[in-house]
């Protein structure tokens, strides 16, 4: 069976969604069937169900917004604005780091790329009982790191790098525009964590991130 790739990031509103969107709108163009999922959300609004991220990965994949199609998406949805365990707890519901596990890789496609995205980031719980990094290792996924281009992104990012064991795809998120042009950002990521391969994303360039579908599913661990 074909690894996973599971998009998580440095902490919550690095643009996680945002990239993860413009890849699969430039897998459609160039021909490329994915499936996407966003197995848990919190600060879900049934008022404005466009605006979610669930809405977004669909619309950016070419999917009908529907019932159906959300529920598929995203099983696991909460009201609260809070980490997936506090948002759970809230509304005294169960989130188990098995039942995610399962539920995910019984939706990992042989043939076309299965993207999956995190909730926070790759330390933030996801579970009451589990972290991001613990689903990435229950799903044996390839990980993709988005990071920003701030001043901190390299001990964010190192951190993370660090508890990935440095085997990581990075996609550095320059906007808003920082004090540090990316490539020196990149150049030092590269240094320190030689074996994370970094990508500098450009709005203007989506296809640069298509290298990401492509990951060896047989590559080491």
């Amino acid at each position: 069976m074909a690894r996973p790739i599971f998009i998580t990031g440095t902490g919550t509103d690095i643009g996680k969604t945002h990239i993860l969107c413009t890849l699969l709108e430039a897998a459609r163009k160039a021909g490329e069937t994915c499936h996407v999922y966003k197995p848990v959300l919190s600060g879900f609004d049934m008022n404005d169900i466009p605006a979610t991220d669930t809405a977004r990965l669909l619309q950016a994949n070419g999917r009908e917004l529907t019932a159906e199609t959300i529920k598929d998406t995203t099983p696991w949805r909460f009201k609260a604005p809070l980490s997936p365990d506090m948002a759970a707890r809230r509304e005294k519901r169960e989130l188990r780091l098995q039942a995610i596990a399962r539920w995910c890789g019984d939706r990992i496609h042989s043939e076309h790329p299965t993207l999956i995205e995190g909730a926070g980031g790759v330390m933030s719980p996801i579970a009451e009982d589990g972290l991001n990094l613990d689903l990435i290792r229950e799903l044996d996924a390839h990980p993709v790191l988005v990071a920003g281009n701030y001043l901190g992104t390299l001990s964010h990012t190192l951190t993370a790098l660090r508890v990935l064991e440095g085997r990581s795809t990075v996609i550095l998120n320059p906007y808003p525009q920082g004090p540090v042009d990316p490539r020196d950002t990149a150049a030092s990521l590269m240094r320190f964590a030689p074996r994370a391969r970094v990508i500098i994303y450009d709005a203007a360039r989506p296809d640069r991130l298509l290298p990401v579908l492509k990951l060896d599913a047989a590559a080491p661990k």
